[in-house]
C-alpha cells in the first residue's frame, strides 16, 4: 500500500501547485502532474490496458457514457444555478482556465494527455489497488472521494463537486466493465466537449 499512499500525498501536492499555488501555465503544469502519475501508476501496478481491452464492445461503452455524463451534468448545471446563487460564477471561473491556451492545444492536451493518463492513475490503479485490499465497493468510493478530495484545493465547490459525481461515474464504469478502456473514451470525450466544443456556459 506504501506506493498507493505515496502516489496520493504526491497527487494532493500536484493538485495544490496546480489549482491553489499556480506556480505555472494551468494546461503545463497539469500534464506534468497527470505524466508523472501516470507513469507511477505503471511503474507500480503495471499497464493497466491490453490490446484486447480494445473492442467493439469497450469502445461502444465509452461513447455512450461520455454522452451520458454530458446529459448528466447538463441537468446538474440547470438545478445548481437554480438553486445556488454561487454556482454560475465558480463555473465560470472553471471556464477562465481555457484562456491559458489555444482551443486545439488543449483538445489535445484533454484528449490524448489527462484523460488517458487519470485514468490510468485513479482508476487503474488508485481505485484497484484500494478495491483489491478493502474490497470492490469500499475501493470505488473510496478511490471517488479521493479523486473529489484533491479538488478542494482549487477553493471551487462546483469543481469539487463536478470532481465527485464524474470520479463515481467512472469508477462505477469501470467496476461494471472491468475494463479501463471505456473509461479512457469516456474521460475523453466528455472533457473535450464540456470544456472545448460544447460548453454548458
Amino acid at each position: 500500500m506504501l506506493p498507493v499512499i505515496m502516489s496520493l500525498v504526491l497527487a494532493a501536492l500536484f493538485w495544490v501547485c496546480t489549482f491553489a499555488l499556480k506556480l505555472i501555465n494551468f494546461w503545463v503544469s497539469m500534464s506534468i502532474a497527470v505524466s508523472v502519475l501516470t507513469l507511477i501508476a505503471i511503474r507500480f501496478g503495471g499497464v493497466p490496458v491490453t490490446r484486447k481491452d480494445w473492442n467493439r464492445h469497450a469502445i461502444f461503452s465509452g461513447i455512450a457514457a461520455a454522452a451520458a455524463l454530458y446529459s448528466i451534468f447538463c441537468l446538474g448545471n440547470y438545478l445548481s444555478q437554480s438553486l445556488f446563487h454561487f454556482a454560475q460564477p465558480q463555473i465560470a471561473s472553471i471556464y477562465g482556465i481555457r484562456a491559458q491556451g489555444e482551443a486545439v492545444a488543449i483538445s489535445l492536451i484533454l484528449f490524448f494527455v489527462t484523460s488517458p493518463g487519470e485514468e490510468i492513475f485513479w482508476r487503474g490503479f488508485i481505485q484497484r489497488r484500494l478495491s483489491e485490499r478493502f474490497g470492490q465497493l469500499p475501493g470505488y468510493l473510496a478511490a471517488s472521494a479521493i479523486y473529489a478530495a484533491v479538488h478542494i484545493a482549487s477553493g471551487n465547490f462546483m469543481l469539487t463537486m463536478a470532481a465527485l459525481i464524474a470520479g463515481l461515474f467512472w469508477g462505477w464504469l469501470y467496476q461494471h466493465e472491468q475494463n479501463l478502456v471505456p473509461c479512457i473514451i469516456s474521460h475523453a470525450l466528455w472533457t473535450v466537449t464540456i470544456f472545448v466544443l460544447l460548453p454548458v456556459l
